[in-house]
């Protein structure tokens, strides 16, 4: 991968764990677990930032905040609204470790996620997924993002399948997401990165391991669905 980049400070700002305690949530001393450093990769968005997010997100279906998720909302480095469809999540690596929340907080940097899943599958959400996360260029406008804690040379651990499909059945549920694989950025489903290809910068991220780790977290969100019904 060619956007690795250093580690931000250490965290400093204020975590609010989002309410809910749905099946989808995790333990919360994990998600109150205090995280410090790793690296992110920039990806471009050619919209405006937004104004400060709201400081505790509500976890209804029309808020766009996971329930059971560390909701920790940015307060720049996305676009608020202006979502032009719900087609699903696209999956990506981090190329390093620890939260990202200070570097998708850092003034300029035009990047950020929906969703960041560490190695042992704690999930924060710093966007609205009604809301423009600055993940993947032009697919910004129809897709979530959920970046992933690690690199393209290891595959996803078996926490973070879980969260992943966690999140995705959660947005199957009150957004539409379909519980299928996709590999075109006209087709919804679980897709990744690199099938955007130029239009969504050009990368292979998030590799092939974890591209192809995608069968095995839908199988998992439809074994979860039926928990929802």
């Amino acid at each position: 991968m060619n956007h690795r980049k250093p580690g931000p400070p250490a965290l400093s700002r204020r975590r609010l764990l989002a309410g809910g305690g749905l099946f989808l949530a995790a333990s919360a001393g994990s998600l109150l677990a205090a995280r410090s450093g790793g690296s992110g990769q920039p990806h471009d968005d050619r919209g405006r930032a937004a104004g400060p997010s709201a400081d505790r997100p509500t976890t209804s279906p029309a808020s766009g905040w996971m329930p059971g998720a560390a909701a920790i909302p940015l307060e720049r480095n996305f676009v608020r609204g202006s979502r032009d469809a719900q087609r699903g999540l696209v999956l990506h690596v981090q190329e390093g470790e620890g939260s990202l929340y200070e570097r998708f907080s850092t003034p300029g940097i035009k990047a950020s996620s929906h969703f960041w899943v560490s190695r042992d599958g704690e999930t924060e959400q710093y966007v609205s997924v009604l809301d423009r996360a600055w993940a993947q260029v032009d697919g910004n406008g129809a897709w979530s993002s959920v970046e992933t804690s690690g690199f393209t040379t290891r595959p996803l651990t078996e926490a973070q399948v879980d969260a992943v499909a966690r999140i995705y059945a959660w947005g199957a549920r009150a957004h539409g997401w379909p519980p299928a694989v996709s590999e075109r950025p006209d087709h919804p489903g679980l897709g990744v990165h690199a099938m955007g290809g130029a239009g969504w910068g050009g990368h292979e991220c998030p590799g092939t391991l974890r591209s192809g780790q995608r069968a095995e977290i839908i199988r998992r969100v439809r074994g979860l669905l039926p928990a929802l019904e």
